[in-house]
């Protein structure tokens, strides 16, 4: 399947670029009334910013009219803030289009020094590095953060406030692209999985020991940074019984290395060497898993673990869209995007 989009996006963006080299038109896709929409929005310039450490700044009532600007990227060493060590917020805001309604959303925002906490409209969809009293640094980690769907405003502005710790040399947001990125279009889940799941450190599912994670998004930006080893995801969910009647499709991201899927403790596939430890290219594929009828227990609570084995790098389900369709929809799905007839 991701052979599938990896060409299809080849084949869109090489017909754009035969409209751009005719017409002089950049890169952008047709919105519903054939209005040019962008598939990404660049946050280059001037930011709002203020050193300190207050989390009421996360919050997009907070009114922030007396901060200065920053230039995004840079050094905050270049823009005035010479010698300065500890901790700092940024902020802005930016509208996206109603188009992006039912897409898949990524926040870049290049490289940050050296740790950081990202919130969106108020709330937070990701973490590099660790903060004080125990501080690790995630200088050259890429900073991505995929936007959850029901925390977009689409056709509206939408606050991001960015909490940046530096503990020595170069600060802040210092270098790389800095934008939102439409990667796709949202399945038409029947369930929708993306939000907080339950997460435990090893092979199994202790509730008493269990920890929120937001899924999808890297378990190092989650306060799990540089721990390689096994994880387990857990989500309790109730399945209409038309539902339940259907052959179902289970829509798992891209998760980095290997996994095994379990529903109610059957074991329903896998995709690498979770018990050898063979973690191979797995990390770069989408898990598609069709289900066998009869799985879930109509109206009463299903338990969906997706166990996880990270063996370097970033680890877990690090990428959507996460959630459950019937196979109906997953093929309508696929030709729609792949452009079939």
């Amino acid at each position: 399947m991701e052979e599938i989009v990896q060409n299809n996006r080849f084949s869109r963006a090489a017909k754009w670029l035969l409209i751009t080299m005719i017409t002089g038109i950049s890169l952008q896709v047709l919105g519903k009334n054939n209005d040019f929409v962008p598939d990404e929005i660049s946050l280059k310039g001037y930011w709002k910013f203020r050193i300190g450490d207050e989390m009421e700044w996360a919050s997009p009532r907070y009114d922030d009219h007396d901060w200065g600007s920053i230039r995004v990227p840079a050094r905050w060493e270049d823009c005035g803030f010479q010698g300065y060590d500890g901790f700092a917020w940024y902020r802005t805001s930016v509208s996206v289009p109603k188009e992006w309604k039912d897409h898949i959303l990524v926040l870049q925002l290049g490289y940050i020094d050296d740790a950081d906490e990202v919130y969106f409209n108020g709330k937070k969809i990701g973490q590099s590095g660790t903060f004080p009293p125990h501080s690790v640094s995630a200088y050259n980690a890429l900073r991505q953060y995929q936007i959850p769907s029901n925390l977009l405003k689409p056709g509206t502005d939408n606050d991001i406030a960015v909490r940046v710790y530096d503990s020595q040399l170069s600060g802040g947001i210092v270098s790389g692209d800095v934008k939102i990125k439409s990667t796709g279009i949202i399945p038409p889940f029947d369930i929708d999985l993306d939000g907080e799941w339950q997460f435990n450190k090893g092979k199994q599912y202790d509730p008493e020991e269990a920890v929120g994670i937001h899924v999808p998004g890297a378990w190092e930006n989650q306060g799990f940074f540089n721990y390689d080893g096994y994880a387990v995801y857990t989500m309790k969910v109730r399945i209409p019984k038309e539902l339940a009647a259907q052959r179902l499709v289970f829509l798992a991201g891209r998760i980095d290395d290997v996994d095994q899927l379990v529903i109610n403790g059957q074991l329903v596939g896998q995709t690498g060497g979770y018990d050898s430890r063979q973690a191979g290219d797995y990390y770069r594929e989408f898990r598609n898993y069709f289900l066998p009828p009869g799985l879930f227990k109509p109206g009463q609570e299903n338990v969906i673990e997706v166990r996880v084995l990270d063996t370097h790098g970033e680890g877990g389900i690090v990428e959507g869209p996460v959630g459950i369709i019937s196979q109906d929809k997953f093929r309508k799905y696929w030709k729609d995007k792949a452009g079939w007839h």
